[in-house]
């Protein structure tokens, strides 16, 4: 995972970990963000954050779900994040987030 991702896989962590960390106004955001990938990738990265009250599944728990590879699943889901955290959509979303 590179460095402009990092910053983006953090903050799911921390969302998923604790979805209180946010306003529902930059949760709301954070659905129109995820939104920007398939349907497919987008529900990979819910299922992999534990987003939006979904229970987060292992790397392992994923890839059996997927019926691919650990490794495979783990490359996905970092161009997912590197897809998104290019975005002027997540760019902003940032700025919101260290404003508050």
């Amino acid at each position: 995972m590179d460095n402009i991702s990092k910053e983006l896989h953090i903050f799911l962590i921390n969302l998923g970990d604790n979805p209180k960390l946010v306003s529902h106004q930059v949760e709301h955001y954070v659905e129109h963000l995820l939104h920007l990938l398939p349907t497919l990738h987008e529900q990979r990265l819910i299922s992999f954050y534990g987003l939006f009250g979904n229970t987060r599944l292992t790397l392992r728990q994923l890839a059996e779900a997927l019926n691919e590879t650990d490794a495979l699943t783990a490359e996905k889901i970092a161009c997912d994040l590197r897809r998104l955290a290019i975005t002027p959509e997540w760019q902003m979303l940032k700025n919101l987030i260290k404003t508050k």
